[in-house]
């Protein structure tokens, strides 16, 4: 088979048919795209969307261990153009369609030339919308070129056109429809490259509509050190439950998905965590990794086709993880008629959106436009682009310039059969010493690992739905505002609590404190000190004491009703409340009145062991105090972790048995350093053995030495029951205010 270079007037004329019979009013004929004539037709009505779906690496996990990898024809490729053309391309391997796959990308050089191209241009994609081929739906290639001296590409992707709407197929939402854009992107670097044209190779932009949005997203994530800005034009921001399986009442948009795990059309839970774009570890990854890219974030406030939430979460994800972005939120205001047409998903005149947004960044020769520092990762040749998911990892493999997407299964856990011990198995399964900080994350890989074995995998980016907080009453107590709200932890559930915001200075910004209740029928408020025990009402307390507090209700307990049904996604009560704890913590650091890098966790009884579980997965957690709450299973009483409440594996995978059960709290403490701990263990505890908590501590003790925190990590031991002492109390405030307010 033959790759063709054509000259873009004869292509024009074969596609204008194909092209003109889309059903998408927006999609246009090629000529009119390339000629730029087509920015009139871009007052765009709602997508009169059909069906999406998943073509993804992989159908089963049923081999941990064992990579999945795609075929790519990568022996042939064509010499890059002399002026403006349209070029077909080896792409990736498509599983759903097995065999040879092209991708045709029309490539526009400043005045049509590639002898034009010097040492300031740029190369820049403009990806059309979902249903649309070529140019449509997108930021104008020629005039692009004209305003910002670069190479402008439009790639017809994985699933352009009738593809994405006639298929049997889900929709592909943005994975190989991002590679093929970075293929076609590659190609014009690298020929540039072969050419020997100088040319500004870190001037790397994307924009899109719609779809097109999605995959320019999508492409600066699977090539996080590339480009220097990119912009998003009411694009999808993540593959919902909503588009994914066409959900009632929802978006129109039908990405044709399955549920049903012998379905072709399956949906795997790693494919969906993997194209939600505000992912909060894959922000981290991306950071980690360089990641720099302007994104500028333009979506109308009354979007309903791309839901305007999720443009909001992902700006807020961008801000928590300080990614450089900026957000242009469209209302009715904004709406002039000309550039501005619409608040709602079309927008209006895309080609003038881009200037009018993101002039700053992309003219040439300005002191604010943008430039890649260091190389891309078409010259890093690389394998170092992953992100994890539920069960596994996806990686993005550079190694032969342009990128191969794989996922990778994750590896069986590590056993271990001493949970005293706190040293960590190699590959070989053979025990070394924890001698750095490194050495221990080994071990706390593993013991996440282990975690979830018993209660169930954390979930992932899909159940991070938009919290909609709602307020439901408001009163002052002394100097202290307590306003009962609730907020959308999941996609099936509401979580009742109670937040106190103690008066403060205009602007300040407080320290906050989750605060999660003992066992009792009133659930969180106690500790909002409307009920039971005086001396567990701390929400309320640490309020008086300057902190922003929130306490919601551990599921089932006080309004919040729940049935524990696995249907909802949860394995186990203790993953459920952490999951909705996390997402507590969510709410916390988007209040204005909140410092989101100073937030803690207190517990009693099960309010104890529920803060340790939900720091160990809650990095944003800083500090956690834990009133007897754990012991060593060896000396406790199993069968009571079983109930529904709690962790019903114990019982059904591993018989009851603390030999057994492949985790235990001297890990968990581990695994929360170098973060301040305190536990108050009462010595005549009868719930929980407070020889097991001097062991626990004790062993912990040699993870907090390795980072040199050995101070963040205290336990007392006071002569009482089971209960929160006032002088444990006064020590466990004083810790706190030693570690969030300092």
């Amino acid at each position: 088979m033959s790759w063709e270079t054509r000259d873009l007037s004869q292509t024009l004329r074969g596609k204008e048919k194909c092209v003109s019979e889309a059903p998408f009013r927006e999609t246009r004929r090629l000529s009119q795209c390339v000629t730029g004539a087509y920015d009139s037709l871009l007052q765009e009505p709602p997508i009169d969307a059909v069906s999406f779906s998943i073509p993804d690496d992989h159908r089963r996990l049923d081999k941990p261990g064992v990579a999945v990898v795609f075929g790519a024809r990568n022996d042939v490729w064509p010499e890059l153009p002399e002026t403006d053309a349209v070029v077909s391309l080896p792409a990736q391997e498509w599983p759903l369609r097995p065999g040879p796959r092209m991708i045709t990308t029309s490539i526009h050089f400043p005045d049509g030339r590639r002898a034009a191209v010097n040492a300031q241009t740029g190369v820049m994609l403009t990806l059309h919308n979902w249903g649309g081929t070529g140019c449509v739906g997108t930021a104008d290639p020629k005039e692009l070129c004209r305003r910002y001296n670069v190479v402008a590409l439009c790639v017809d992707y994985l699933q352009s056109g009738q593809e994405s709407i006639t298929g049997p197929e889900p929709y592909d939402h943005g994975y190989l429809q991002a590679l093929d854009s970075l293929r076609s992107l590659w190609f014009v670097y690298d020929g540039l490259q072969k050419q020997k044209r100088d040319f500004a190779r870190a001037r790397i932009y994307a924009t899109g509509g719609s779809g097109g949005g999605n995959v320019a997203l999508m492409c600066n994530k699977l090539a996080p050190r590339t480009f220097a800005c990119v912009v998003d034009l009411c694009g999808m921001k993540q593959l919902s439950d909503d588009v994914a399986f066409h959900l009632p009442g929802g978006s129109d948009l039908d990405a044709r998905y399955r549920r049903d795990s012998s379905d072709p059309n399956f949906l795997s839970v790693d494919a969906q965590e993997l194209r939600r774009l505000a992912c909060p570890e894959h922000l981290d990854d991306m950071r980690r990794l360089g990641n720099r890219c302007r994104v500028v974030i333009v979506h109308g406030r009354d979007d309903a086709t791309c839901p305007f939430a999720d443009a909001e979460e992902l700006a807020h994800a961008f801000e928590q993880a300080k990614m450089p972005f900026e957000a242009r939120f469209i209302g009715r205001d904004d709406v002039d008629g000309k550039v501005f047409t619409s608040s709602g998903h079309a927008l209006g005149n895309r080609t003038q959106i881009v200037f009018r947004t993101a002039d700053a960044a992309l003219l040439p020769n300005l002191a604010t436009s943008l430039a890649r520092q260091g190389p891309a990762d078409f010259d890093l040749r690389d394998s170092e682009v992953h992100y994890r998911t539920s069960r596994g990892q996806f990686v993005i493999s550079y190694e032969q310039g342009f990128p191969v997407g794989r996922f990778e299964p994750a590896q069986e856990p590590v056993p271990y059969d001493e949970h005293l011990d706190l040293t960590y198995r190699n590959a070989r399964g053979e025990r070394r010493p924890n001698r750095t900080a490194d050495d221990w994350q080994i071990r706390r890989r593993h013991i996440m690992t282990h975690v979830q074995q018993v209660m169930g995998k954390l979930p992932g980016p899909n159940f991070r739905v938009p919290l909609n907080v709602e307020m439901h009453g408001e009163e002052r107590v002394g100097r202290v505002t307590r306003r009962k709200i609730s907020y959308q932890s999941d996609p099936h559930d509401r979580v009742p609590a109670w937040l106190f915001v103690p008066d403060r200075p205009v602007d300040a910004r407080l320290p906050a404190v989750l605060c999660l209740h003992q066992t009792t029928r009133i659930g969180k408020d106690e500790p909002a000190g409307l009920g039971g025990n005086p001396d567990l009402h701390y929400a309320l307390q640490l309020a008086e004491r300057g902190y922003v507090t929130l306490a919601p209700d551990y599921p089932s307990f006080g309004e919040h009703q729940y049935d524990f049904n696995v249907s909802h996604g949860y394995a186990s009560g203790s993953m459920k409340a952490v999951w909705d704890n996390i997402r507590a913590i969510d709410v916390l650091d988007r209040l204005s009145e909140v410092d989101a890098s100073k937030i803690g966790c207190v517990g009693h009884s099960l309010g104890g062991h529920s803060a340790i579980f939900t720091a160990v997965f809650e990095p944003r957690i800083r500090a956690i105090v834990s009133s007897c709450g754990f012991t060593r299973f060896q000396r406790d009483d199993m069968p009571s972790w079983t109930g529904k409440t709690y962790m019903p594996r114990i019982a059904e995978l591993f018989g009851n048995s603390a030999n057994r059960v492949p985790f235990d709290f001297p890990e968990l403490i581990g695994a929360l350093a170098p973060r301040a701990f305190f536990a108050s263990a009462a010595t005549r505890d009868d719930d929980f053995d407070v020889t097991g908590v001097r062991e626990a501590i004790e062993s912990a003790g040699t993870v907090y030495g390795l980072f040199d925190r050995q101070e963040a990590l205290q336990a007392i031991y006071p002569e009482a029951g089971h209960s929160f002492p006032d002088t444990a109390r006064d020590a466990a405030w004083k810790f706190l205010d030693r570690h969030l307010k300092q």
